[in-house]
């Protein structure tokens, strides 16, 4: 073999190598990358699931205002219903 082919062949394998160097230090910046994104995904996870809390609370709430509102007219139609037995009373004296 002469050196022509030596010279070629190291080239390629240079070639290679600074390849492979540029690959490794892609791979790591997209694990950086992905460990970043998945620390995102928790964050947002988390917030998902305290937004879900408040809702149900939130709900829980209306729940209850519905059937404060429901008592509420029932005690105002029983006093309403009072009132004109009361003023059939009156009229009755």
């Amino acid at each position: 073999m002469d050196s022509q082919v030596f010279d070629v062949l190291e080239k390629k394998i240079d070639y290679l190598i600074n390849t492979l160097k540029k690959k490794q230090i892609e791979c790591e910046e997209l694990r950086k990358r992905n460990l970043e994104l998945k620390t995102i995904i928790e964050e947002k996870d988390k917030r998902v699931m305290t937004l879900k809390n408040e809702l149900e609370s939130c709900q829980n709430t209306q729940l209850e205002v519905e059937e404060f509102k429901t008592k509420q007219n029932h005690v105002k139609n029983k006093i309403e219903t009072l009132l004109e037995k009361l003023k059939e009373f009156e009229a009755l004296e």
